[in-house]
């Protein structure tokens, strides 16, 4: 079943729950009952780490998880786009650097470079 949701710039109402971003959100799409939300970071601003997954009720269940956690990288990026197919889920950098993503709790599973 489909999670009804409306969303203006930096904030997301699920549920009669208002959620506020530190900035405006740029694609929220919806993946194993959960709404993943992709907010987009301003060039001169550093702020990684920029993937939420919000639950049916309007909580917030994860940010996702540091790329230097778990890849070395050099020079990371906020995350630019975010994809769905099927019940996997990918975002990916302004490199083209793809990682798949975890839906129940905002862990970073494999990565790719998108050419």
């Amino acid at each position: 079943m489909a999670i009804t949701f409306s969303q203006f710039e930096n904030e997301l109402v699920v549920n009669n729950k208002k959620i506020v971003f530190d900035h405006n959100i740029r694609y929220v799409k919806e993946a194993n009952e959960t709404l993943i939300v992709l907010l987009e970071i301003p060039n001169n601003v550093t702020y990684l780490n920029n993937v939420f997954g919000i639950n049916e009720i309007g909580e917030v269940k994860w940010r996702i998880q540091s790329v230097s956690d778990v890849f070395t990288l050099k020079n990371p990026l906020p995350f630019e786009n975010l994809m769905v197919k099927g019940s996997d889920v990918y975002v990916s950098d302004f490199y083209g650097r793809k990682f798949l993503l975890n839906t129940t709790n905002g862990e970073l599973l494999s990565s790719d470079v998108v050419r």
